[in-house]
């Protein structure tokens, strides 16, 4: 896996999110109100029951999707552990579709939850809000530039086989 923070720093965000958004996803399906009564799930039901044009009565429904869809992204948090665990102990990088995979529903899970809120009702933002925002983004700009850097080296690589493959002499400086 070499010096690469990425996967470190998603199984970070990762051991963080997981017990966290799964409490909240779990209180939230178990509660009688929907979780209705966090106020930044609230907001979020709120705003996605007037997107997607529902009536007012949908409201419980739309905020038990949304602790239903928090703990997809818990169990996919775990799956990711789980990647990681295995990879780091097999000397191997973790399986790109499941890093892609996973960044990319904790990118959704923060814009719905933690961005919407600070656009809309910056009252119920924490800082445990707020760490959440930051860990995701540090984690998908470390692993977004770490991908280019890689992509960027392979293409180098293999400008570097073509023109060794065609025959032709490399410039001595």
């Amino acid at each position: 896996m070499g010096a690469r923070l990425g996967p470190y720093n998603l199984a970070l965000v990762a051991c963080y999110a997981a017990p966290t958004w799964g409490t909240e996803a779990v209180k939230a399906l178990t509660s009688p109100y929907g979780g209705l009564i966090d106020p930044v799930h609230a907001a979020a039901a709120v705003r996605l029951r007037v997107i997607l044009k529902l009536a007012p009565e949908r409201l419980l429904d739309v905020a038990n999707w949304l602790a239903a869809f928090k703990l997809v992204v818990v169990a996919a948090l775990l799956a990711y552990v789980i990647e990681f665990a295995r990879a780091v102990l097999s000397d191997r990088a973790p399986d790109r579709a499941t890093t892609d995979t996973v960044l990319a529903l904790a990118v959704v899970a923060v814009a719905v939850w933690v961005m919407q809120a600070i656009v809309f009702d910056p009252t119920a933002v924490t800082e445990a809000h707020v760490a959440q925002l930051l860990l995701v983004a540090g984690a998908l700009i470390v692993s977004t530039i770490e991908r280019h850097v890689d992509d960027m080296e392979a293409a180098a690589r293999g400008a570097g086989a073509s023109a060794s493959e065609a025959g032709t002499p490399a410039l001595h400086c």
